[in-house]
């Protein structure tokens, strides 16, 4: 689905009311959910005493209750009361050949017996993984391992600072760079500026230049206003908008970034913890010809195992982390780099290849696109629709993501139609379906048939609630 395409249904939805699912019929469906889910319930209830809100996830269902997971293979997760589901969630996105690759676990447990998992020293896996992301993305020369793709994008804007010598971060609106100090602004929804930065200081923001998605004439406005107040250091983008494609971005956008950072001399900055390795092996910037100056990467480099994160770049850039005392850009982390993670990331590279992981998970999410899409259309009175980025698939219900803040209702607004999604996801997920945050699905090269008619059987079943207008 077109850009165009995609902003005129979405304007649709926003201008329609959302369709509640009746009050009778919901409660039944959670009562039939906590029926299914007792000992998640229970597991819940003892977190809460000892986790903060009962939960670590980030992308966890959270409500009524979040799902404790007990295993997971394939393209399917089971819960510990031994339901199954049809993960679309895949760990946030790094799952692409599917979860429990026989042939990718060997080899990391291999490394485990042989080596051990950290020793807080280089290994030969560092150089292996390292020149496997070179070999695919274009835009890199040289690689720096981190923790996660939180430090990952700190570290590019250190970078992007000392090189550059300036001072200045342009930030997309509705665009999720991890959860640092100076990044939590404007995050999930554009213009929300420090609404979730509760604990930061407002002088961390100091240097964070707010940007609307597709809006061209703030963008270059931002570079000329700052030029002589410490100048424009980077723009930190999405590459295929915030949070993931949630808030798309026009087919210019990303064109008209680099032509004003080269002439502003300022960097690009491509955050792949998504894209890369998922919309093509060689990235979002090899599928669009479009070349950063820094790339982040994140869990998906280690399809799933933990400490995974990175950046990367040019040769002459990515030095100002290797220079002497006191000019060098700090960066650490003492599990950085350590030999699991790292094997991971290079034979999950070199397998991903061999088995054409990224083509068949995207075959599969274009296939079900379409058949959702065909789903949607018997109810024109919802407007709901699905468009996706390769094995990254979007589905709109209600648009909350989307809610114009210059409106008078907008929070309103926001709740109202986040709650609606979030029930909505509460019946998918108690009749067996994994998504994320009400409005993502993620793809693997395992989902199959069965799988796809599951999924449509699923989502006719929750438009059989909603009452027709």
């Amino acid at each position: 689905m077109e850009y165009a395409e995609i902003m005129k249904r979405k304007n649709e939805i926003l201008s329609r009311p959302v369709q509640p699912i009746p009050k009778d019929k919901l409660e039944k469906e959670h009562k039939l959910y906590a029926q299914r889910c007792k000992k998640s319930i229970e597991i819940f209830e003892k977190a809460k005493e000892l986790i903060p809100g009962g939960v670590e996830h980030n992308l966890s269902q959270n409500k009524p209750f979040p799902l404790a997971m007990d295993r997971a293979k394939g393209y399917k997760i089971w819960d510990v009361d031994g339901n199954e589901y049809i993960d679309y969630l895949m760990c946030g996105a790094p799952i692409m050949l599917g979860h429990g690759f026989a042939d990718l676990d060997e080899k990391v447990i291999e490394v485990i017996r042989q080596k051990g998992p950290a020793t807080g020293l280089t290994s030969e896996y560092e150089l292996l993984a390292a020149a496997e992301i070179i070999k695919h993305m274009p835009g890199v020369d040289m690689v720096r391992f981190l923790q996660s793709g939180t430090e990952a994008d700190m570290a590019a804007l250190r970078i992007a600072r000392a090189y550059t010598g300036k001072q200045k971060i342009i930030k997309i609106g509705g665009s999720y760079h991890g959860w640092s100090d100076q990044l939590v602004y404007s995050i999930h929804i554009p213009q929300t500026g420090a609404m979730e930065s509760k604990g930061i200081p407002v002088e961390c923001f100091a240097h964070i230049v707010d940007v609307n998605p597709n809006d061209f004439e703030g963008l270059e406005k931002a570079f000329k206003d700052n030029h002589a107040k410490g100048g424009i250091a980077g723009v930190m983008v999405e590459p295929i908008g915030g949070e993931s494609g949630a808030h798309p971005v026009h087919p210019d956008w990303n064109k008209t970034i680099r032509q004003l950072c080269d002439k502003y001399e300022a960097l690009m900055i491509f955050d792949e913890v998504v894209t890369g390795f998922r919309l093509d092996i060689g990235g979002a910037q090899k599928l669009y010809n479009i070349i950063p100056d820094l790339t982040v990467l994140g869990k998906i480099i280690t399809h799933g195992y933990p400490s995974s994160g990175a950046v990367a770049g040019k040769k002459d850039i990515m030095k100002v982390c290797a220079g002497s005392l006191g000019e060098k850009v700090f960066v650490g982390g003492t599990l950085a780099a350590n030999p699991i993670s790292m094997a991971a990331c290079y034979h999950a590279l070199k397998l991903m290849e061999e088995h054409d992981a990224i083509g068949k998970a995207t075959a599969y999410a274009n296939r079900l696109t379409k058949e959702l899409n065909n789903l949607f259309a018997t109810r024109p009175d919802l407007g709901f629709f699905v468009y996706n980025f390769g094995a990254i698939m979007h589905y709109m219900t209600t648009a909350f993501f989307s809610v114009d803040l210059k409106a008078q209702d907008a929070l309103m607004q926001i709740l109202t139609r986040k709650q609606i999604a979030d029930d909505y996801q509460v019946i998918t997920m108690s009749h067996g379906l994994c998504t994320l945050a009400g409005t993502r699905m993620y793809t693997c090269m395992q989902h199959d048939e069965a799988a796809l008619k599951q999924t449509l059987q699923v989502w006719e079943y929750l438009l059989s609630l909603i009452p027709k207008n």
